[in-house]
């Protein structure tokens, strides 16, 4: 049997479901604290197998989760996921990607973009249009992140509009490389930029309110954006044109021209994206979580008279069962919080890092602590636990607080898996890639990051400190 028959043979469900009830019983068998913490590790270990090997649906194994949480512990754990502003983010800003994608917009934004980034004598080689395209899209999605506070927002938008344009190519690996390569550039990229993805917000927040100490929008610039910024957004692009690129044989319908334009209908839509991303920009001055503006969105484009669609058919059109994958790794996140397991685990985990060890070094275990903590829990909660512990434990051994908590930053943009970000589970639930492509590309990509860009990163600090 060769290694793919192999992994083949893990994926099927009754070997995976197998599996995963070995690991979760074992967990739960063995667990030396509360009866409690086991039993929710246990669960997490459980569902983290299935997500991983996938025999089904992702959303099916959040739907275990969830019942499994309900029964043995509450079932207001159990559902808190559908408390969280996240998760609905992500339901509104399907009907927002279904509203783009219905209007024309999405199909009028690729075609713009495709005739202004391809010139007249490259359109016949589907390879140098596929990467002009997938260099001109990645660097524009990036360059959304200076107005866009949120990745995740910021993926709902850009979405529909890369569907279309991939399907200019005929190969199914060109249509991929062009979804994959520009979400994963502004995911990736977002580390550089302060105001760029809410894990930075919500660890400089701590830095500021449990130490005092403040991490200005130039000095994360200067520190981060150009190895972690733009060079990570050129390494992404690179790495996804490795793994998807059409062959020579392969055929691209490009647009002759630009068409008569935007319509009306187009044009409206437009318009209320663009009230959004106001209301997302200006989240300093009102503090609005960006659910309120997809709430917004949502409400123009579905609204009588005004907007540009209606509710019929959306049932049938937008796979809502992605919510019962969030909310399955938020109660997760919950109940390990709940019952101190995380607490136990950080404090743990931090007691490896040798202080008298040069900076690069402490640094560099720093950053490996959360990328062992996002395995078990979402990246957010990763942050919202693991900083107010980090944060003293700094402070007491005399530690630099900017380069600290940039290196947990860096973990928290260097994901496998999709259940460890919100992030890559909306890229999922926009169902135009597989989930093993989405896998395949996040580890290259992170992979790529820690070998090339993590040295050269803290080499940086070390020179600054």
């Amino acid at each position: 049997m060769t290694r793919s028959d192999a992994i083949e043979a893990l994926r099927s469900p009754p070997l995976a479901f197998s599996l995963a009830a070995i690991v979760g019983l074992a967990t739960w068998t063995l667990g030396s604290g509360s009866t409690a913490a086991a039993t929710i590790l246990a669960i997490t270990l459980f569902c983290v197998v299935l997500w991983i090997l996938t025999p089904v649906p992702p959303s099916y194994t959040g739907l275990i989760g969830i019942g499994l949480i309900a029964v043995t512990t509450s079932t207001d754990l159990a559902l808190s996921g559908f408390q969280k502003p996240a998760t609905w983010l992500i339901g509104f800003g399907l009907l927002m990607g279904e509203a783009t994608r219905r209007s024309g917009l999405a199909t009028a934004a690729g075609q713009w973009i495709a005739v202004r980034s391809v010139s007249e004598s490259v359109r016949s080689d589907p390879i140098r249009t596929y990467r002009r395209l997938l260099l001109a899209l990645s660097l524009g999605a990036h360059a959304l992140a200076l107005f866009v506070p949120s990745a995740l927002v910021r993926i709902l938008v850009v979405a529909p509009i890369l569907r279309e344009t991939g399907s200019l190519f005929d190969s199914r690996e060109a249509r991929t490389g062009i979804y994959l390569g520009p979400l994963f550039a502004t995911f990736y990229g977002s580390a550089g930029i302060l105001t760029a993805d809410l894990p930075n917000i919500i660890i400089t927040g701590f830095g500021e309110s449990l130490a005092g100490h403040t991490i200005s929008w130039s000095d994360w610039w200067v520190h981060m954006y150009p190895i972690m910024g733009i060079t990570r957004v050129l390494l992404v692009v690179t790495v996804v044109y490795l793994l998807f690129r059409p062959s020579p044989d392969s055929s691209v319908d490009m647009p002759e021209t630009d068409g008569a334009g935007i319509g009306s209908v187009e044009r409206r839509m437009l318009g209320f994206l663009l009230v959004g991303a106001l209301i997302w920009a200006t989240d300093f001055a009102h503090g609005f979580h960006p659910v309120i503006g997809a709430v917004v969105v949502v409400v123009l484009a579905f609204l009588p008279g005004i907007g540009v669609v209606d509710f019929d058919g959306i049932g049938g059109e937008v796979d809502f069962s992605i919510l019962f994958f969030i909310a399955a790794v938020f109660a997760i996140g919950d109940g390990l919080t709940e019952t101190g397991f995380t607490d136990e685990a950080a404090t743990y985990l931090l007691d490896f890092i040798p202080t008298d060890a040069p900076l690069a070094v402490i640094l560099a275990c720093v950053f490996f602590v959360t990328f062992a903590l996002a395995f078990l829990m979402e990246g957010l909660a990763v942050a919202s636990v693991l900083t107010p512990i980090l944060i003293p434990y700094a402070e007491a051994a005399g530690l630099p607080f900017t380069p600290v908590l940039m290196a947990e930053v860096m973990a928290l943009s260097s994901y496998f898996f999709p259940y460890q970000s919100a992030v890559l589970i909306v890229i999922l639930a926009e169902g135009d890639v597989e989930t093993r492509e989405v896998i395949r590309t996040t580890v290259a990509c992170s992979v790529a990051t820690i070998l090339l860009l993590l040295p050269l990163q803290f080499g940086l600090f070390d020179l600054l400190y």
